[in-house]
């Protein structure tokens, strides 16, 4: 039980984290292409993890094989994901590319079972059915009624999901879990990946850079990038994936909390029953082990994790 509230705590900060970046992907794109703010945001976020790894005395992996895996994940996790949703929400309405998000759990439940040793039983598919119900009760069934006015740019947003869900089951197979030493490996692959495609695609020293464009680019590289790329390890070592992906549905929670405490909104019936809904998917689904095996076999450093004196 004290697991699991960790757990929960952990989603719920992952959350209110994840449920900022949609507003400052629209202030970012307004000035910056895709590829480029998402190329800052994953090198801001390498350089942050990177320095508190030199902090704290650590040293990167040095298997081929975990980079590799490195490589997959940034690819699957944050290079197209973080592009696919910048240029989606260059047009699209966010409340509908929130919907679109929250598809990620469907496809966390059933490439987790295939992929991965994630439990698939009736009690989760309903608990992330009643939950998915909640988010488009939350946010409004007339964005559904959005959908096809930009198709091309809708399925990029639904697409960044399902990549979402790989590489979270990515990260289910590195050897151990080390969230400082794994998240920073992670971002730096993604740096990698990122930086000859914006040099490439958007010949980035040619633009106009704003302060208000370069803040959200930092913004987005320290918390939803850095600090989330940590929280997500943790959560996905000890919960599985299926739970991870469940803050898609608390995300759209935190803007309805965001605009009655800030923007003095009111908060309508409907909302409330969707958060009844939201809340009661997440604890349907999230009670009881997430995978088959329920005790995971406790992290050993690294044979070089360590600096030597």
């Amino acid at each position: 039980m004290p697991n699991q509230m960790r757990d929960l705590g952990l989603l719920v900060v992952l959350a209110v984290i994840w449920s900022s970046s949609f507003t400052v992907i629209k202030l970012g794109v307004e000035v910056l292409p895709p590829v480029t703010l998402a190329m800052l945001r994953v090198v801001i976020g390498a350089l942050v993890l990177g320095l508190w790894l030199l902090a704290k005395g650590h040293r990167l992996p040095r298997e081929p094989r975990v980079w590799g895996t490195f490589f997959l994940i940034g690819l699957f996790g944050n290079a197209l994901p973080f592009t696919l949703i910048n240029w989606g929400e260059q047009t699209i309405a966010s409340g509908l590319a929130a919907i679109m998000i929250a598809a990620m759990p469907l496809a966390a439940l059933l490439l987790g079972r295939i992929f991965s040793d994630e439990i698939f039983n009736l009690r989760r598919l309903a608990g992330v059915l009643v939950g998915f119900g909640g988010v488009v009760l939350l946010i409004g069934p007339q964005e559904l009624m959005g959908l096809g006015d930009q198709a091309v740019r809708q399925s990029a947003v639904a697409v960044a999901a399902v990549l979402y869900a790989v590489a979270a089951i990515l990260v289910r197979k590195l050897p151990v879990a080390r969230p400082l030493e794994h998240g920073t490996g992670v971002l730096i692959a993604s740096a990698l990946i990122l930086l000859p495609a914006a040099l490439l695609v958007d010949r980035p020293w040619t633009l106009d850079y704003t302060a208000d464009a370069l803040a959200a680019a930092v913004y987005l590289g320290v918390f939803p990038t850095a600090l989330a790329t940590l929280l997500l390890i943790v959560v996905i070592a000890s919960r599985g994936v299926t739970f991870l992906s469940l803050n898609n549905y608390l995300i759209p929670i935190m803007g309805v909390a965001w605009g009655a405490l800030f923007l003095g909104e009111t908060v309508a019936g409907e909302a409330v029953i969707a958060l009844a809904l939201i809340f009661a998917g997440i604890i349907i689904a999230g009670i009881g082990p997430g995978t088959r095996v329920a005790v995971l076999p406790q992290p050993q450093p690294y044979r070089a994790s360590r600096l030597e004196p």
